[in-house]
């Protein structure tokens, strides 16, 4: 008879890591070995599958959550389709759970497709509800020419940790949220102002990946304001594609201009959130 034993991650699970990504079905790429260990590896948990006498088992899930502060927000949770409907999907959020409270926090979050009934109900199971859609765009950079545009000065430039309270006061980002994203490496975080209102709330964020290529979370004040923040972002993307993806969160506004310009949707998510339960 085998358990579950939930474990940290090791440079070695990179190839578990990328063998079980691709059931996320987003559509994103697998990120590099080196990536994988400089940016993710150090917030994933793999569960294991052990006999009574085994040290080491067969890795059957894998979840990667970000500990923000007082909020854990669960990026990827990932059961093997051989394993599925047998209570694994129930043991991740209980291994997540633990790791989340050892790093002080009582509320997670996570994104989900609404379609995916059986993630939905066991995220439900744990206390989370639906708070909000998203949309992730996959937009054309000649269709940004067709946005509107602001008639205010707006400035774009790199998001300072000086930034970061007001930046999460504006757009109701997680607290912490900035701040890891900065941590980790290899993202372009920009932050777009009124030049002439210098202590005046900021006009738009955004976190960018060349890699994807991709920016989430991509928020702005108004519709208007997407038009410049995408431009300061282009200069850091790669010459190919000729297009990114941009994650719209709760602003369907901004999802209705999207759509104006020919953007294609990838992919929609429902974010669910919660308190995360006390142990036993």
């Amino acid at each position: 008879m085998s358990r579950l034993v939930a474990r940290p991650a090791v440079p070695a699970d990179y190839e578990h890591f990328a063998r079980l990504f691709v059931e996320l079905d987003t559509g994103n790429p697998v990120l590099p070995r080196d990536r994988w260990e400089s940016a993710m590896a150090r917030d994933t948990l793999f569960l294991e599958a052990r006999g009574e006498l085994d040290a080491r088992g067969e890795v059957v899930a894998y979840a990667y959550v970000q500990p923000l502060r007082g909020v854990g927000y669960v990026r990827h949770v990932v059961v093997a389709p051989s394993h599925r409907g047998r209570g694994v999907g129930g043991a991740v959020m209980q291994a997540i759970a633990a790791h989340l409270r050892g790093r002080g926090c009582t509320r997670w979050c996570l994104n989900v497709k609404p379609d995916n009934t059986a993630a939905v109900r066991l995220y439900r199971s744990v206390g989370m509800e639906h708070a909000y859609t998203m949309t992730t765009f996959h937009l054309a950079w000649d269709a940004v020419a067709r946005l509107p545009r602001p008639s205010r000065p707006v400035v774009a430039r790199p998001a300072r940790p000086s930034d970061d309270a007001a930046l999460e006061a504006a757009f109701a980002l997680l607290p912490g949220q900035v701040a890891e994203a900065r941590g980790r490496g290899g993202l372009v975080l920009l932050c777009l102002v009124d030049p002439t209102a210098p202590d005046a709330p900021p006009l738009g964020f955004a976190n960018f990946d060349a890699f994807l290529p991709g920016a989430f979370p991509f928020r702005v004040a108004a519709p208007g304001l997407a038009a410049p923040l995408l431009d300061a972002i282009r200069p850091h993307a790669p010459r190919e594609p000729g297009a990114l993806l941009v994650t719209v969160e709760d602003d369907d506004a901004l999802v209705s201009a999207l759509r104006g310009v020919g953007a294609a949707v990838q992919l929609v998510g429902a974010h669910f959130r919660g308190g995360i339960p006390r142990d036993g």
